[in-house]
């Protein structure tokens, strides 16, 4: 073997060795940020976490008597007393019994479970909590998005009771498929727009003040 041949061949077993110890360098760098992944995401899982175990905690209390007995049916009431009302100021004869709402000669329904924006409000309710923002821009999302769906389902209400009117074929489409798939809709349409503001709102206050001269 030649004197450059010799060389070229301690060139090679150089560069072998420098790439292996670079690939051997590089290696666990790689290793740890794959390991990694999930880090940038613990917000969204903490989010889901806490957004489940709000909503577990929601329906556990939906099935104490209290609520069974007292407090729904109470709140039943109240939307077929409030609905009524506004029928009274376009009908003639507005019979409010309970949950039941009748027009003698017109059209009877009566106000059920799934009727009340109960389950939206508690959607609504638990994605704001679990959402990393201050308590004080929490309460008052809650109150006006709760209130929102409230005065909402006082309108579905009434619609349902015209559709039962005048399309008494559409009533069972409007009631479980379209007007249920749209409180679900807005309940997360409110929690989108209380995000986006309460997020703007932390920013600006955790802005720094500009210095004065």
């Amino acid at each position: 073997m030649s004197r450059a041949d010799r060389r070229k061949s301690k060139t090679k077993r150089s560069l072998a060795s420098s790439d292996d110890s670079a690939s051997s360098q590089a290696s666990p760098v790689v290793r740890r940020r794959r390991g990694r992944w999930y880090e940038g995401k613990k917000p969204v899982f903490r989010f889901v976490f806490l957004f489940a175990v709000l909503m577990g905690l929601f329906e556990l209390f939906c099935m104490t008597s209290w609520v069974r007995d007292v407090a729904f049916p109470w709140y039943l009431k109240w939307n077929a007393s409030a609905s009524g009302g506004i029928l009274d100021i376009f009908e003639d004869s507005v019979i409010v019994a309970g949950k039941s709402i009748s027009v003698p000669g017109r059209y009877a329904l009566s106000i059920e479970r799934g009727c009340d924006a109960i389950e939206p409000s508690a959607l609504f309710c638990a994605g704001v909590l679990a959402f990393p923002a201050s308590l004080l821009s929490k309460l008052p999302g809650m109150l006006i998005g709760t209130l929102c769906l409230m005065v909402l389902n006082i309108f579905r209400i009434v619609s349902l009771f015209y559709i039962g009117v005048y399309f008494p074929r559409a009533f069972d489409i409007m009631h479980v498929d379209v007007w249920q798939a749209l409180f679900v809709f807005l309940a997360i349409l409110f929690w989108v727009l209380w995000a986006l503001w309460a997020t703007r709102e932390q920013e600006i206050h955790e802005k720094p003040a500009p210095d004065h001269p």
